[in-house]
């Protein structure tokens, strides 16, 4: 008897590259949609964009006027008033494509540093407060305490996907529990700095191959500079998409780029056969270690 082959499940994913200016929201929501517009001619249905892209990142002193209040979405007052939010899912209304996006997120009198997707029904079907903080970000934002999966409908077919954001691609366990909850799709907004750029290139890899999964990198590029703050930092660039053995299959160049692959999503459960990394993961020997340490 003859095995059936899988549905394919093609997923064809646009990473933004660009270089945000501090302060600048309607520069930067600009830029950002004549970059998606590319994405969605050349058929892209899911486009990632950078960490806190609307902003910009050195907007310290700003973190309270830029915050998003996400509870607000739920009554749409906040799509409506919002600016980042009105264009983004306008946007994804309009081009039926799902949008990653990551923006501050204000609640009462607290900030995080928030990734999120916009499907085109509108709404948000998914967020991830930053749990891992970087440099001053801990003085800027408080942590976030979950790993979620979500799961993303594109008519066809569906796959789930979690969400990181820049220095937590540095932690491995994180992206391991995102894998064992069912994730295929790993995906990090970042602002990841030129400095360290040789981590971002292994760590980036490291992620795919060892849970199995594609992921979706998606970095600042060039250098912001903030006058008031006497703040100038240079990032590393070098966004991309890396299919499940850890080979990179779109890589930018460019400061501000759309690159595009193709993600088959059935390479990803053929991967995990090869190397069974998440089958032999032992959760209960790994807990009672973490236990011990806490």
């Amino acid at each position: 008897m003859k095995t059936k082959n899988p549905a394919k499940r093609i997923l064809k994913t646009a990473v933004i590259q660009m270089q945000s200016k501090p302060y600048a929201l309607n520069e930067n929501l600009q830029l950002v949609l004549n970059l998606a517009k590319e994405a969605h001619n050349k058929g892209a249905n899911l486009i990632v964009l950078p960490e806190l892209f609307d902003s910009g990142y050195c907007v310290n002193d700003k973190d309270v006027e830029f915050g998003i209040d996400f509870k607000a979405i739920k009554h749409g007052e906040e799509t409506l008033k919002n600016e980042t939010l009105r264009a983004l899912s306008g946007f994804a209304k309009s081009s039926d494509t799902h949008i990653v996006a990551c923006s501050i997120e204000k609640t009462n009198k607290r900030l995080h540093d928030s990734a999120y997707i916009i499907p085109p029904k509108g709404g948000i079907v998914g967020k991830h407060r930053k749990i891992y903080l970087w440099g001053d970000e801990k003085s800027r934002f408080k942590r976030g305490k979950k790993y979620e999966v979500f799961t993303l409908d594109f008519g066809d077919f569906s796959t789930k996907v979690g969400l990181q954001i820049c220095y937590e691609i540095g932690f491995g366990v994180g992206a391991n529990l995102l894998a064992l909850q069912g994730a295929e799709v790993l995906i990090y907004p970042s602002a990841f700095g030129k400095a360290r750029a040789y981590n971002w290139d292994l760590l980036s890899k490291a992620r795919a191959l060892e849970n199995g999964c594609f992921v979706c990198a998606c970095n600042h590029s060039g250098e912001e500079t903030n006058a008031k703050l006497k703040q100038t930092l240079e990032f590393a660039g070098d966004s991309r998409i890396i299919a499940p053995n850890g080979k990179i299959i779109a890589q930018a160049t460019k400061l501000n780029e759309v690159i595009i692959a193709e993600m088959d999503l059935n390479e990803v459960a053929l991967q995990r056969q090869k190397i069974p990394y998440l089958q032999d993961f032992d959760t209960k020997l790994t807990k009672k270690g973490f236990g011990k340490l806490t």
